[in-house]
């Protein structure tokens, strides 16, 4: 196998289907301001723990409040992000495992 081809299959099975790792985004974007089991970031106080928040909100909700935080919670201080569709999802995804 060539050197290339090589690669190519390594970064392949490396990378999730998607091309999108929400874990990592998380630890990028969002654990500035929230706790995920026990781990928390900086500013963990402004946005809170996001422990269980799959089994407290559906994915309806989730999608909603990642695309409009304000649409659903008036008072939130999040402010909108910008993702993908398939970003979304994943991040949907991802905050829907966490019960």
């Amino acid at each position: 196998m060539r050197r290339s081809a090589m690669m190519i299959l390594v970064l392949t099975l490396a990378t999730p289907a998607w091309g999108f790792d929400s874990q990592e985004y998380y630890n990028k974007k969002c654990k500035v301001c929230h706790t995920l089991n026990g781990v928390a970031g900086p500013k963990a106080k402004v946005g809170g723990p996001l422990d269980g928040v799959g089994s407290k909100r559906d994915a309806a909700w989730l999608r909603s409040y990642l695309t409009d935080p304000k649409s659903v919670m008036p008072d939130a201080k999040m402010k909108k992000i910008k993702m993908t569709p398939e970003q979304l999802d994943a991040m949907v995804q991802f905050m829907s495992d966490q019960k």
